[in-house]
Parts: structure tokens; C-alpha cells; sequence
């Protein structure tokens, strides 16, 4: 079987990428506040550093609940209807934050916005994987984790605009500004063709098929899936049949978190502050700096996705991570906090941020958005975004006290040693699903296909 030519991008799909990439922009921004607000609301309610953990890990126990409660709330009513939710959430939870007259109300808010960001990261990644066009699927996804980059950069700034005046508040208010165009845009957009059909909504399927295909073969390639089949779920997601793909989306998202991006994005000022980048402004300067390296290495890494594919660009960016995050700990065991430490900071997490953004960044959501039959595609996809919110609170709980223990140079070794080893599970374990249709990777499947080669193509 030939593989499929160019299939170009309708309008429509444009909208839902860009409309469903906002919310990659509100997990970024929601999440990565906190680092520059939170030495402003220590400051403001005397918080200890055990209580400054405890602000940042809400948000992120709120993503671990809300990814396993999307799942089961996509699969009963659909992506739209969830997203819709997560931005009334990211709203109501940036404003409530901004207005806390105490911890435990900054936190109850922050867990709210957790919510949110987890419904958002399990279903996003979905709703885009199942609407755009083969070819260029990967890149569309991963607009997701541009966005994000982009959020944490916001973030940076909006940090630098009101460290003057310790306007902490006004940091946090601002998450709530993108959740007004994803909401108009949710509201003009249709819901997952493949999501209605799975659902016995033929009518509606073809329809909106029509309008995300611009006009183009329904169904898609390969055929569609039949209606609901009953008793599929979480209980298939765990069989022996799934239990590899689980494993494998579950992994390379578990590998991400666990190379210590979520300590570097959160923890920057603090990381730079220690090596020796001094004053008010110094530490969240070279944040800045992370944060555009990020933004633009992510860019790149869209651009090749759907070229390259997703095995070479895993490894073209773990590869790196792995070499800068040893060379890093070394130099700063070595050096201390000179001069030359912090430029070799700067520079190997310059180096460990673009391997991240071109590999272990985007291509866990776009993965996960592809791997999972359809069955049990919103399981699978809720599954896997909670055990990547698990992996952010163990690393971000985790990093004060290693630093304690370890040290900077300690604590970024053991980084390097994941990163290592998340190599060797990319090659065992990740498929080229490049060009595939999300049919012929269910086929694969359904016919026994080990995981390693579930985008095979019949005679390869």
C-alpha cells in the first residue's frame, strides 16, 4: 500500500489547532508563574519553604486529578465540551488566585487552575490528533507544546514587568486573558468527526468531517472505527493487548518530567540566583533567556517533525540533554559559584533546553495522541497526562531537597543519568508513525504488531 500524498490544511483544522494550542499556552503560563510570583507571596504571607512547595505542587496535583477526570468526561460528552470547562477554569481559577487574602485560599484556587491545565493537557493533544491531516499531524500537535513555551515565556516576562513593584497578583490575574479566545473559538468550532462516529453519531460525523477535510474523503483512510463497542474502557487499557502502548506513552512522558525540565522551569531564578547571576533582576534575566531558547527550538522542532520524524528527533534532542546536563554537573561541582560556573550554566541549559524542546518537549503529546486505539483513545490519553503530572509533583517536590542533599551539580547528574536512559527506551520502544493515518496504527495494533513498529506499513 502506497503511503498517502500531501493533504492540505482546511481552514477548520487551522482553527482547531490554534484554538485547542491555546490552552498548551494557559498550562504554561498558569504553571510557570509561580516561579517568578513566588518570592512576592513569601514575602506577602511569610511563607516557609515548605509552604512555598506546597503553592507550586497544587497546581500540579490538580493536573494529575483533572487528566484522569477528562478522560472519562471526553469519552461520555466529547473534546469540545471538556475544553470549554478547562477555560471557564483557567478564568475563574487565574482571578481567584490573583485574590486570595490567604495560603489556603491561593492554594484551593491554584488546585482549581490544576484542574484545568490536566483536562486541558489529556484532551488538547486529542482533539487536534483526531481532526488534522496525517502528513502534517505531528507538527499541528506539537503547536500544543509551542504554545506552553510560549506561556512559560509570558510568564518570564510578565514576572520582569511587575518585579519592581512586587505586584505578585497582577502576575497571577493575567493567566485568565487567553481563556476568552479559546472560549469564542471552542464555541465556532466542531467537535472530533472521529469522536461522533465512535459514538453513533454518523450524520454528525460526516459533516464535520466535512468541514475539518475541506471537503475532503470520508471516511478516513484505512476506514473509520465502528460505533462504541460496549464495555471498552479503562478496563481494556490495562490488558495485555495495551498494557506495551500504556507503558510506551506513559514512559516517554514520565522521561520528560523526570529529566528535570519542571525543576528548571520553576525553579530558574532560584538555579541561576545559585551559580552566581546576582541582584533583583539577574536570575529572571537568564530565565528569560531559557525561555526564548525554548520558544524558538520548539519552532524548529515543528518544522521537522513531520520531515524527520519522531524517533531521529528523540534522539537528536536526548542525545544532548543527556551530554550538557553531565557536563553541567561536573563544572558546577568543580567550580562553585564563579563566574565561569554561571556561564556554563547558562550555556548547558541553554544546550539541555533546546534538546528538550526538539524531542521529549512535543513528541510525548503527539504520541499519545496517535497510539491509542479508539476504544479507549480518551482513557489511554488521561492516563498518560496523569502519570505526567505525577512525574512534574515527584520533581518538583523532590528538587529543594536534593539541592540540599546533592547540591547543584549533585542533583543535575542524576538528571543527566534519566536522560540517559530515557535514550535507550526511545529506541526499544517508540514507532515511526510518520504520514500514518490513526487507522492504520489501530490496525497495527489489532493485528499483533509489537509497539516498536505499530507505524509499519503492510510489506515493510
Amino acid at each position: 500500500m502506497a503511503r498517502p500524498a500531501g493533504e492540505r490544511i482546511s481552514g477548520t483544522a487551522w482553527g482547531i489547532a490554534a484554538v485547542a494550542s491555546l490552552s498548551g499556552l494557559l498550562i504554561g503560563y498558569n504553571t510557570a508563574v509561580i516561579a517568578p510570583a513566588l518570592p512576592f507571596i513569601s514575602g506577602h504571607f511569610g511563607l516557609l519553604t515548605g509552604a512555598e512547595g506546597a503553592v507550586v505542587a497544587t497546581v500540579l496535583i490538580g493536573g494529575f486529578a483533572g487528566s484522569f477526570i477528562a478522560g472519562s468526561a471526553t469519552r461520555r460528552w466529547g473534546q469540545k465540551p471538556v475544553l470549554i470547562a478547562a477555560a471557564l477554569l483557567f478564568a475563574v481559577g487565574a482571578v481567584g488566585s490573583a485574590a486570595a487574602e490567604s495560603v489556603l485560599l491561593l492554594s484551593l484556587w491554584r488546585l482549581a487552575l490544576g484542574l484545568a491545565v490536566g483536562a486541558s493537557s489529556a484532551v488538547a493533544p486529542l482533539y487536534i490528533g483526531e481532526t488534522a491531516p496525517s502528513r502534517w499531524r505531528g507538527a499541528l500537535v506539537s503547536g500544543i507544546q509551542l504554545a506552553i513555551t510560549v506561556g512559560i515565556l509570558l510568564s518570564y516576562l510578565v514576572g520582569l514587568l511587575w518585579t519592581p513593584s512586587g505586584n505578585w497578583r497582577a502576575m497571577l490575574a493575567a493567566g485568565a486573558l487567553p481563556a476568552l479566545p479559546m472560549l469564542v473559538g471552542l464555541a465556532l468550532l466542531p467537535e472530533s468527526p472521529r469522536w461522533l462516529l465512535f459514538k453513533g453519531r454518523a450524520e454528525e460525523a460526516v459533516h464535520a468531517w466535512e468541514r475539518i477535510g475541506g471537503g475532503g474523503v470520508w471516511p478516513p483512510e484505512n476506514g473509520a472505527p465502528p460505533a462504541e463497542p460496549h464495555g471498552q474502557g479503562w478496563r481494556t487499557l490495562f490488558g495485555p493487548r495495551l498494557r506495551p502502548v500504556l507503558l510506551l506513552a506513559t514512559g516517554l512522558f514520565a522521561f520528560a518530567n523526570l529529566s528535570g525540565i519542571d525543576a528548571i522551569l520553576y525553579y530558574a531564578p532560584t538555579i541561576f540566583a545559585e551559580v552566581g547571576f546576582s541582584g533583583t533582576f539577574g536570575p529572571i534575566l537568564a530565565t528569560s533567556f531559557i525561555g526564548v531558547i525554548n520558544v524558538l527550538a520548539t519552532l524548529v522542532a515543528m518544522g521537522l517533525i513531520d520531515r524527520l520524524g519522531r524517533r531521529p528527533l528523540l534522539i537528536l534532542g536526548l542525545v544532548p540533554m543527556t551530554v550538557s546536563l553531565l557536563v553541567l554537573a561536573v563544572m558546577l561541582g568543580l567550580a562553585g559559584t564563579s563566574t565561569l560556573a554561571g556561564a556554563i550554566a547558562l550555556i548547558c541549559l541553554g544546550v539541555f533546553i533546546t534538546g528538550f524542546a526538539i524531542s521529549l518537549g512535543p513528541l510525548p503529546y503527539v504520541l499519545m495522541s496517535e497510539i491509542f486505539p479508539q476504544s479507549v483513545r480518551e482513557a489511554g490519553t488521561g492516563f498518560a497526562a496523569a502519570a505526567a503530572w505525577g512525574a512534574n509533583i515527584l520533581v518538583s517536590a523532590s528538587f529543594p531537597p536534593l539541592l540540599a542533599w546533592l547540591g547543584v551539580g549533585g542533583t543535575f547528574a542524576l538528571y543527566g543519568l534519566i536522560s540517559a536512559g530515557a535514550i535507550l527506551f526511545v529506541v526499544m520502544m517508540v514507532p515511526e508513525t510518520r504520514g500514518c493515518s490513526l487507522e492504520l496504527i489501530e490496525t497495527n495494533l489489532a493485528r499483533g504488531c509489537r509497539v516498536r513498529y505499530l507505524g509499519s506499513w503492510p510489506g515493510e
